[in-house]
């Protein structure tokens, strides 16, 4: 069957609640204008591009682009799909197959550097994922960043060797900024790395305003020297979300890291909090600290995909 990808122009709402009834009605469970609908028509920013693959008589996917957070780091397009990349049997995977390679087509002939794809996962499903890889790494995607979780009700045993650990209002924001500066200039987190100054210092601003007063935002303290911190963010009352956590390089290999995020967490617990969640660069050496205290994968995986540079800046 000949799949047919059109990009919508203008991408209206009523046209595209019009492919979203369609979808519904072919048994695309993101088609359903109930749950979806109101997301994309209110929700995703502008100006955003629709991608609807069709076979010339109805609609079989739609993909949506939207500028995002990534335009700090030079990938400024989003993808936020209605059409969810599994199950990946033969006919799922020429429908998405076909509105991928329609999107970075698109986006390598505006310019763009490159392009991210965030999937809603669920709990982890390793074989899932591996199958995601392949299909995805076909097409020029790797995989970038992806999300990790733990219950808070069970915590290991951790070393509770006397650390001067406080809340992090203890330091001043300008101290937090240096720290923090300090621990993205050593290159592990492409995210800041890739920063301007003046777009880290905008960024850890709003970091700041949205953690600082949270129980589980830690601050640790050398000989009245701030040598690392955690900022957590409350998703509710009875779930947090581990917005960053640095150890100054020089500080590091002593387990500092491992039993400050030990610290945030039964803090967290303390205040009732339920379960914490944190997203980690695949490549980056902080993993073996979650794992060790109980994180697991789960919840999304980020793929990212790079235009071809003489074609981007053609």
């Amino acid at each position: 069957m000949p799949i047919r990808v059109t990009r919508l122009d203008p991408p209206s709402s009523p046209v595209l609640a019009q492919f979203l009834v369609q979808l519904a009605a072919n048994g695309h469970p993101y088609g359903n204008p109930g749950e979806w609908t109101p997301k994309v028509l209110r929700e995703l920013p502008e100006p955003r591009q629709v991608f609807v693959a069709s076979d010339n008589r109805t609609a079989l996917g739609l993909l949506v682009l939207t500028p995002g957070f990534l335009e700090t780091w030079g990938a400024p397009a989003d993808l936020l799909g209605g059409n969810p990349l599994l199950p990946l049997d033969a006919h799922a995977a020429a429908i998405h197959t076909a509105l991928l390679l329609e999107a970075t087509a698109w986006i390598e002939r505006q310019g763009e550097k490159g392009l991210e794809i965030l999937l809603p996962m669920g709990s982890a499903n390793w074989t899932r994922d591996e199958r995601l890889d392949g299909f995805l790494g076909h097409l020029g995607f790797k995989r970038f960043y992806f999300a990790m979780a733990r219950d808070l009700d069970q915590l290991p045993e951790c070393d509770d060797s006397a650390l001067e650990i406080a809340p992090v209002a203890s330091a001043t924001p300008e101290e937090l900024y240096v720290n923090y500066s300090a621990c993205v200039a050593h290159g592990e987190i492409e995210l800041v790395a890739r920063q301007t100054q003046d777009e880290r210092r905008a960024y850890f601003e709003s970091l700041l305003e949205d953690t600082l007063g949270h129980p589980g935002s830690l601050a640790l303290f050398d000989d009245d020297r701030l040598i690392g911190f955690t900022l957590v963010a409350g998703w509710d009352e009875t779930a947090a979300h581990l917005a960053w956590i640095g150890i100054l390089p020089e500080s590091r290999r002593h387990g500092y890291g491992q039993r400050l995020l030990y610290d945030a967490m039964v803090t967290c617990r303390e205040q009732g909090i339920e379960r914490m969640s944190l997203y980690t660069d695949a490549s980056i050496s902080a993993k073996t600290i979650y794992e060790r205290l109980g994180f697991e994968p789960g919840g999304a995986l980020t793929y990212r995909w790079r235009a071809s540079p003489k074609r981007a800046s053609a």
